[in-house]
């Protein structure tokens, strides 16, 4: 039951995710798609981005703007 409410109702609320748990999860699939060595700060920019649109909160910009700089700085 609460595995359903966080991988459904949570995750719609939040725009994660609007096909509940047995559908197609395009974001997942993207950051599968998408991770490759940078993986964990080119996802936490993906999911930093989706909570931004959702919440329109600025802190979330600057930590968008400080994972990209990790990723020019150090990434492969």
């Amino acid at each position: 039951m609460e595995m359903e409410e966080l991988c459904e109702k949570m995750a719609k609320e939040k725009g994660y995710n609007t096909t509940g748990l047995e559908g197609r999860n395009e974001l997942y699939e993207f950051i599968q798609n998408l991770v490759d060595g940078d993986g964990h700060a080119l996802g936490e920019i993906i999911y930093k981005t989706v909570r931004y649109q959702r919440k329109k909160d600025k802190r979330d910009l600057v930590k968008i703007a400080a994972w990209a700089y990790l990723v020019y700085k150090f990434g492969n």
